[in-house]
């Protein structure tokens, strides 16, 4: 076995994209998390330079500018080839499908199974998307015959094409009669894809990593034999807690009650803003005593939110990961949302801040957030998460030290890179029993 500098075991990780901030950062946090114990590799679409990552890639760069340049004179095409398609299968704008032909992968799996050249202990997988299908996943299985080890991002592994389900329950029955595409048909497309997936899956040693809301809807689904625990790493040196008060005198915040929140996706039914704004607005006839003081911090560069003009409200823009870190430690109250969310990220960073959060019962929230971490409110019920927002502003100081105290010991145990490695090492210790 090939097993690099210091003789330590050879471990991949694999990723679709490393071209924006989060993605690089995560799989840069994972990777310093693994070295001790690992030499970590990262496959990738396209090469990338990450300090302290050794990326191999799909494609080089000579042939990045060669697909880029095809995507901009197929653009057009592309646009209205979508728009057909779309069209045609009735795809709801409330469903995401990052694929649906799990047969014909989006990059050939022989460019990814070329560029694994070491004996590697296992693979990890990340991001899917515009990447691998199962079919590749048996590929990679075929060639070094090692565990690999899936992390659920969203819900697109253990479904016929969808990565968010909403109220559907489908997937225990093989999917099929997709809502999503507004069909009628059992042995649909989504069927087709989710038997192939199982035949792909059943013929690789692998387990499926998640939230407990995630792993128990992959049990339904019966994809997948094997299931583990995990929550998305976070910098535990960055994401930190910090002096409240000298950060609120910082920004010229004093004595005001602090709520934050990111602004990406205020159209997209899925982020849950609709609800965000009734229970503000709830807010603001119930206790218009607390309004008065509140100031609404919007994280992002997404849009305005003209319906609450009558908050005060600060847009931050685009914040690097220090600054975000800051923004979350001044705030008294971290609001999500989200409606269908595997996560999402924030709400582990901001409880690793030691800033309580208000979420639905949905995705990591149901894990995370208990009456020392925030408040878990009823699903989609803005009534239940304008109480959460009132019941954590309205605590006394010495309760509010107890919450961010306890936010920060939870989310060490379950998302500090020692949390995280020891998840990865029992998951791949679990899946090598399977061969013996």
């Amino acid at each position: 076995m090939e097993s690099g500098i210091n003789k330590k075991p050879n471990i991949l990780v694999l990723t679709s994209f490393l071209s924006n901030d989060n993605s690089s950062k995560m799989i840069k946090d994972v990777a310093k998390s693994l070295e001790d114990d690992y030499n970590v590799d990262v496959l990738s679409k396209y090469p990338a330079e990450v300090e302290g990552l050794n990326i191999y890639s799909a494609y080089n760069n000579y042939e990045r500018f060669i697909i880029n340049i095809l995507l901009r004179f197929k653009a057009k095409f592309f646009y209205y080839k979508s728009k057909f398609i779309k069209a045609n299968n009735n795809i709801s704008k409330d469903y995401h499908f990052f694929g649906l032909n799990e047969m014909k992968p989006p990059v050939n799996p022989n460019r990814i199974t070329g560029r694994i050249k070491k004996d590697y202990d296992f693979v990890l997988v990340f991001f899917w998307q515009g990447l691998i299908t199962s079919k590749t996943l048996k590929d990679i299985h075929d060639k070094i015959n090692k565990p690999i080890l899936l992390m659920a991002a969203d819900m697109f592994p253990m479904t016929g094409g969808c990565s968010y389900f909403w109220d559907c329950d489908r997937l225990k029955d093989s999917c099929g009669k997709c809502p999503g595409l507004s069909s009628t048909i059992d042995h649909d497309i989504t069927r087709i894809n989710f038997l192939y997936k199982k035949k792909m899956i059943s013929n690789i040693n692998c387990i499926i990593l998640g939230n407990t809301w995630q792993i128990n809807h992959a049990n339904k689904s019966t994809l997948f034999n094997n299931l583990g625990e995990i929550y998305p790493i976070v910098d535990e040196n960055v994401f930190r807690q910090r002096d409240k008060k000298m950060l609120k005198q910082k920004f010229n915040y004093s004595n005001k009650i602090i709520l934050f929140f990111g602004a990406l996706g205020v159209h997209d039914p899925r982020k849950g803003f609709k609800y965000l704004v009734e229970s503000l607005n709830l807010l603001h006839n119930y206790r218009p005593d607390l309004v008065k003081n509140i100031v609404l911090l919007v994280a992002g560069t997404g849009e305005e939110i003209s319906e609450l003009n009558h908050y005060e409200v600060n847009y931050t823009g685009h914040l690097s990961f220090d600054e975000l870190a800051e923004y979350y430690a001044l705030s008294d109250v971290f609001l999500c949302p989200s409606v269908q969310d595997a996560g999402p990220m924030m709400l582990n960073q901001a409880l690793m801040c030691g800033t309580p959060a208000v979420a639905f019962n949905i995705g990591t929230a149901c894990d995370i957030i208990n009456e020392d971490t925030g408040y878990l409110a009823k699903y989609r019920n803005s009534e239940d998460f304008c109480k959460g927002i009132i019941t954590l502003i309205t605590k006394s100081n010495d309760e509010l030290l107890n919450i961010q105290e306890e936010c920060r010991i939870q989310s060490l145990k379950r998302s500090s890179y020692k949390a995280f490695r020891d998840k990865i090492i029992f998951a791949y210790n679990e899946i090598k029993k399977v061969d013996k």
